[in-house]
């Protein structure tokens, strides 16, 4: 092989020696060797150049001084012929000598300057006078940017210059933490607010990265210290930069909160701050200081209706929020980031840990993959990597809205538990104009998130059993009676277990009875359906679009002293008044098991509301713990947009509620994902806990103020087809009732037939007054239900 070589190219194959001796250095050294990676094509060119260039010289040089054909290489008699033939011996020698100065620096890995800087010194002794100007040219370069260095480092005091790389890689600085947020545990040592340069240290090598510019927060020891610099630190010493001291903020005094009749001071929850993991800036705003004990000053009283007798129930029925709070500090947040970075690496996958986000209870810390590395590398070593870091699940984030980086969800060691009153008492559950407000829990960084059911309009809860998705259903419906009396928002509960909903059985809220048996259930959605075509039909003749625009005009029209008539009485010749219109929220416990009784009748009824219901003022939330494609189907899936996963069993579970995967990573207990409408990123958070004694408090205060206004067509439904007969026994006895000749004579003279009427009449409870009703059908006083509910009276009134 050495033969054939050399008879090739002639002494011009020494020219393989400094390759043999790059591949040599690099395993020493365990570097990457010089033909891959980047550069490798640099490299090829150079060698390919320096032994063609050789080669060419060689074989002139031996054609020029001996006769012997068969002198020098195969390779340089052939290109010495070549070129004494075209373009002739001396510009073919000038050709090659320029090559070769292109080609050796390529070849060699040295860079030009250095290159010529070295020429310099080798040649200098001889008094060449062009390598001497040369050495004069670059040094008149280097003092001059040595100038125009010094000239921007005037220009923008307290900043280092960063030093050209090959690949810079610039810093990316995080935004600041929102305004409220919650003060962490005193973990470390409180940041001082005044900027300050800290003592360089040596660069940190990276894995594939050609850069010197040290991450601030890398270094576990001095992460407290490195916070406080106001640039990224370089690798070459910086003079300190004096410090600019920065007026002292005296705390605002502390004012005791004013006593109200509905809401009731509590403390605030010690705020757990989201961890910055880069330098401030000298020109950000700081944040100001704020004291650590702060008496609860409410900067939004609740909502209080005068046109209603319910009063909203105070925050002191509710648990007061946990002061033990737990936090992450930096020390253990920059170890782990290394941990990170170092476990990606063993698996070939290089990345950066550029910034951390503590929370309550997991901690987000955003990557950038080196280059080269696609982001379905990373997640398919998810597994691979919580293994490594010792944690029981890892939530991959591809994409962050705003970033160009990755996150990576790890949870914390301790989760701090999150109370509904801290969400219901912060500033944007309060500032929030809209009565179907849902206080959802906390986000990643642990600022309060709600939503806007009637900007939803519908919404989907999906998860395992023990995810948390009861107590989250719980905790939105909580949120409404905290915000709307009866006059605004009734609610229609079907809960097929009997257990989670029936505790709120009697409140002033209901249209029915909390239904338990499904095939009520079907009825009811009938009835949602009927109302909503009446809604309409009366919103399209009054010329408005939706059942706001409907309450304002009604409103108008009754302060200017011209009240309305109903279009569509159910009596045309006794008009009706037109009276405001509550919003309907119809809360399904479990929709799998409506799905299993009814089937499709249940899926049509729920397609046609959440189509169309959204202007007539009726939402749905629907949950269920079997996320599966025949319970939540695709009819049902393209008509509720908002959508709640708690955690699953698989990818497939997360990818039927949400049309992605991540739920199956989720932690439980409250844990969900969130997918507002409009938008494919779902946003994590933590819900609220909500216990049962709290709902039992709030159930207790609501019920003092007098019985349910119950809809008694709600729940019967339209008539049946079986011929009437003679009154049952239960018919007798309800005529044997010592109230049935009174209410008989009070229907008659009322000249109505309705259920709830004869309940507030006689005060007596929904079961008697329904009995009293049907036995009046039954002895033909009164006519059987309509399909829109109506019963009318047969009987002639005693005037006639």
């Amino acid at each position: 092989m050495l033969s054939f070589v050399f008879g090739a190219f002639g002494l011009s194959t020494l020219w393989l020696l400094p390759l043999i001796w790059r591949f040599v250095a690099a395993m020493v050294r365990r570097r990457r060797p010089p033909t891959t990676g980047p550069g490798a094509i640099r490299f090829w060119t150079g060698l390919v150049l320096v032994l063609l260039a050789s080669a060419m010289l060689e074989g002139l040089v031996v054609a020029h001084y001996t006769d012997d054909p068969s002198a020098g290489g195969v390779v340089c008699r052939w290109l010495a012929s070549g070129a004494t033939s075209v373009p002739g011996a001396f510009p073919s020698v000038v050709l090659c000598l320029v090559a070769l100065v292109i080609a050796l620096p390529w070849y060699l890995g040295v860079p030009w300057s250095a290159f010529l800087a070295r020429t310099t010194t080798l040649l200098e002794p001889m008094g060449v006078g062009a390598i001497a100007a040369a050495r004069h040219l670059m040094s008149r370069g280097a003092s001059r940017r040595s100038e125009r260095r010094s000239a921007g480092a005037t220009r923008r005091p307290g900043r280092a210059p960063a030093r050209r790389t090959s690949r810079p890689e610039p810093m990316r600085q995080r935004p600041t933490a929102p305004a409220r947020t919650t003060t962490a545990a005193p973990t470390v040592a409180p940041v001082s607010v005044r900027p300050s340069v800290t003592t360089p240290v040596p660069p940190r090598r990276h894995a594939r990265a050609e850069t010197v510019i040290r991450e601030p927060w890398l270094a576990p020891k001095t992460l407290a210290a490195e916070s406080e610099t106001t640039a990224p630190l370089l690798s070459r010493p910086v003079p300190p930069v004096p410090p600019e001291p920065l007026p002292l903020v005296e705390p605002e005094p502390v004012v005791e909160a004013a006593p109200n009749a509905i809401v009731d001071a509590i403390p605030v929850p010690p705020p757990v701050k989201p961890v910055s993991r880069f330098a401030i800036a000298a020109n950000d705003e700081l944040p100001e200081a704020s004291p650590r004990a702060v008496t609860l000053t409410p900067t939004r009283p609740l909502r209080t209706t005068t046109s209603s007798s319910v009063s909203l129930p105070p925050l002191t029925l509710l648990a007061a929020p946990r002061h033990d709070a737990w936090a992450v500090s930096d020390a253990e947040l920059a170890e782990t980031g290394e941990l990170i970075e170092q476990r990606l690496r063993e698996f070939k996958v290089p990345v950066q840990v550029v910034g951390a986000s503590a929370g309550p209870v997991i901690t987000r810390y955003e990557v950038e993959p080196a280059v080269g590395v696609r982001g379905n590398q990373i997640v398919a070593l998810m597994k691979d990597l919580a293994r490594g870091l010792g944690r029981t699940s890892i939530r991959v984030v591809e994409t962050i809205p705003g970033k160009t980086c990755m996150g990576l969800e790890l949870p914390n060691e301790q989760r701090q538990m999150i109370a509904l009153s801290e969400i219901l008492d912060s500033a944007e559950y309060r500032n929030s104009d809209s009565l179907l407000t849902l206080a959802m829990g906390k986000g990643i960084t642990g600022e309060p998130v709600v939503a806007d059911l009637a900007k939803a309009p519908h919404m989907l809860v999906a998860g395992t059993t023990g995810s948390g998705k009861s107590v989250a259903v719980n905790a939105m419906i909580l949120s409404m009676l905290y915000k709307a009396t009866p006059e605004d928002v009734r609610m229609i509960m079907i809960d097929p277990k009997m257990l989670e909903l029936s505790v709120y059985e009697g409140i002033p809220h209901l249209l029915a009875p909390v239904v338990t048996d499904m095939k009520l259930a079907a009825n009811a959605l009938n009835w949602c359906v009927a109302e909503m075509e009446n809604r309409y039909r009366v919103m399209s003749d009054l010329r408005v679009r939706n059942l706001a625009g409907y309450n304002q005009k009604v409103r108008e029209a009754r302060a200017a002293g011209k009240p309305l008539f109903n279009p569509f009485p159910a009596h045309p010749e006794v008009p009706e008044h037109l009276d405001t219109l509550p919003m309907i929220v119809v809360v399904i416990d479990e929709l799998a098991d409506l799905m299993m009784v009814a089937g499709k009748k249940i899926e049509e009824l729920i397609a046609r509301l959440a189509q169309k219901a959204r202007a007539a003022g009726i939402h749905l939330i629907l949950a269920t713990q079997r996320p599966s494609v025949d319970v939540i189907t695709g009819l049902i899936k393209a008509n509720i947009p908002t959508r709640v996963a708690f955690q699953v069993s698989s990818k497939i579970d997360s990818r039927t509620i949400l049309d992605q995967m991540g739920a199956e990573s989720l932690l439980g207990q409250g844990d969900m994902l969130f997918l507002p409408p409009g938008t494919g990123y779902p946003q994590r958070i933590h819900g609220a806990f909500v216990a049962d004694e709290e709902v039992h408090r709030i159930v207790a205060w609501l019920k003092q103020f007098g019985e349910p206004d119950y809809k008694e067509e709600i729940l019967a439904g339209p008539a049946s087809d079986a011929t009437e007969g003679e009154p049952g026994e239960e018919g007798m006895d309800a005529e044997l009732d010592p109230l049935y000749d009174e209410a008989a004579a009070f229907v008659l003279r009322s000249r109505r037939a309705s259920i709830s009427f004869v309940q507030r009449q006689f005060r007596i409870g929904y079961n008697r007054a329904a009995r009293l009703v049907e036995a009046m059908e039954a002895a033909g006083l009164v006519s059987s239900m309509g399909i829109n509910g109506q019963r009318e009276v047969i009987a002639p009134g005693p005037q006639d």
